[in-house]
């Protein structure tokens, strides 16, 4: 039946004219939500729009989920639901996914898989195992992941769980942005292996005042891109903190550390890569960096100074704006 539904609205809009559709949760129009200005690569080449010109629907099994997100037309998704199991939900092209306040999944990881045009908010995702609780691969471009609260545990082996949030296999034009990432042994890799060579030249991603703590390590951990970490909040990592390796490019700007073993490292994988930016950062209570490259200048061409927090207020506007929330009216910038 919801099937049927979401089939009649998507090709009939106008016969559902603004009122549920009274079975279950069912599927019905609503307001826009206010959005607020995505900083970073996720506006660079092109714009990350979402669902922005297609219905709004509601959502709250897995079973319509995967339906509304798998279908091949711009949909904006407000899920609602409580759900467990095991697999992922496939999105594809030209989505926007909001959780609504109180929903989660657990189980169930989101793949953006060479689709573009993503954009994913308010998700609350935990104890995904076979892939990580997000990703984002095979070529997928223009995709914005924000306010998502993200975590499995620590107390499995280091390979029970997957990580976080991840970025490779070439995808590209991504913001990453007021996310909350913890207890996790490997949270955010950007490049999944030495191997993948034809990664440069892409991997374009921007790590916007997410919130890391509790976590091993990869906050993020990055091969071959161009990535731009600016105002985090990493707390609490018994690893390394970022890493820069296979030639890669990270950018630094005004981030905090506390309890960090290992703020920035780039002496791991077959070949180091290269940090910009570090004298911007607080250190505070973390051992060193292991920097053993060269001076590098490298910033992204995007305007975003004045979305630049000073570095000591970092630690309070992350730690209270990061993560999924109640509902969608913030005012985060």
């Amino acid at each position: 039946m919801y099937f049927l539904f979401l089939l009649l609205y998507v090709f009939f809009p106008g016969f559902f004219p603004g009122f549920g559709l009274g079975f279950g949760p069912g599927f019905f129009p609503e307001p826009r939500v206010q959005q607020p200005e995505i900083i970073g690569f996720a506006m660079v080449n092109g714009r990350t729009t979402g669902g922005k010109n297609g219905p709004v629907v509601r959502v709250s099994t897995l079973a319509t989920f995967r339906a509304a997100a798998s279908s091949t037309f711009p949909m904006t998704i407000r899920y609602s639901g409580n759900i467990k199991g095991k697999g992922f939900i496939n999105i594809k092209s030209d989505k926007t996914i909001i959780g609504e306040g109180g929903s989660s999944i657990e189980g169930i990881g989101l793949l953006i898989y060479g689709h573009h045009n993503v954009i994913i908010r308010n998700m609350t995702i935990r104890n995904v195992v076979s892939y990580s609780n997000i990703v984002i691969k095979e070529s997928a471009h223009h995709v914005w992941v924000d306010h998502c609260s993200l975590s499995s545990d620590r107390d499995h082996g280091w390979d029970y769980y997957d990580g976080l949030l991840d970025v490779g296999n070439k995808a590209d034009y991504v913001t990453l942005s007021w996310n909350k990432l913890h207890d996790n042994h490997k949270a955010m890799l950007i490049g999944f292996g030495d191997e993948n060579t034809n990664d440069a030249g892409h991997l374009r991603v921007t790590v916007y005042k997410n919130y890391f703590y509790n976590n091993s390590e990869r906050q993020p951990g990055v091969r071959f891109g161009q990535v731009h970490v600016i105002n985090n909040y990493i707390k609490d990592s018994s690893g390394y903190g970022i890493g820069s390796t296979m030639d890669a490019t990270v950018r630094t700007d005004n981030n905090y550390f506390e309890n960090a073993v290992q703020p920035i490292k780039t002496d791991f994988n077959a070949k180091p890569g290269y940090v910009s930016g570090g004298n911007s950062n607080v250190y505070r209570r973390s051992g060193k960096n292991t920097i053993s490259t060269g001076v590098c200048l490298w910033k992204p061409d995007y305007p975003y100074a004045s979305r630049l927090l000073p570095v000591q207020e970092v630690p309070e506007a992350v730690r209270n704006g990061a993560g999924a929330k109640p509902n969608l009216l913030w005012n985060e910038k």
